[in-house]
């Protein structure tokens, strides 16, 4: 790698860490599109940007992450910045894919294994497909998991009349959310495949600057 002197490397690995340990032995710019179960920044601003099209501000927002929490990096990356501006952030979804240890990730976090409830009065609602390469059980049907975690339109009416949908894709229709609620304004689904672009240059430009 060093021979073919790059100006930067965007990595993605399935090891945690693994741009960390990179940087350590590089100098220069390394950017992390996705390490592990760890995190993918890039997705923290993107998701950032997105909502801050649909609302003023990022501070003390009430955000529902609902899904396959353990192995998600987009639930890290976006714990981790949400939690910068103080939003109280409720994780949700079937015990063995939200372990009670996630609510230690940062400050204002909680767990919830109750949609209905993880949703109530909240502002932007997240959700996340089943990573089911990433796991070492057998996964939930995917009907049942729709009965108990799959996000209809008649949910939204539980979060705020303004509330936002979210999902860093791809989407499964029928099993994490309904396709009535994909294509719902509330929606804002197509808006992050979007600033995903914008973002990504953003970062570009700015190490190469």
């Amino acid at each position: 790698l060093v021979e073919m002197r790059p100006s930067a490397v965007v990595m993605r690995h399935a090891a945690s860490g693994a741009p960390h340990f990179l940087a350590r032995h590089l100098r220069i710019p390394i950017v992390n599109a996705g390490d592990g179960t760890h995190e993918h920044p890039t997705q923290g601003l993107l998701d950032a940007l997105t909502i801050l099209d649909r609302r003023k501000s990022l501070e003390n927002l009430r955000v529902a992450i609902i899904g396959d929490i353990a192995h998600s990096r987009f639930a890290r990356s976006d714990i981790h910045l949400l939690s910068k501006f103080g939003a109280d952030i409720v994780l949700c979804g079937p015990p063995p894919l939200v372990p009670l240890e996630l609510a230690s990730l940062a400050p204002g976090v909680r767990i919830a294994y109750d949609m209905k409830q993880a949703i109530r009065d909240v502002d932007v609602i997240m959700m996340l497909r089943v990573q089911l390469e990433r796991q070492h059980e057998a996964p939930m049907a995917a009907g049942e998991y729709f009965r108990f975690f799959g996000l209809q339109l008649e949910h939204l009416a539980l979060a705020k009349p303004e509330a936002i949908v979210m999902h860093p894709g791809p989407i499964n229709r029928g099993r994490e959310l309904s396709s009535d609620v994909a294509d719902s304004q509330r929606s804002a689904i197509l808006n992050q495949v979007e600033n995903g672009v914008a973002v990504r240059m953003a970062v570009l430009e700015r190490i190469f600057a």
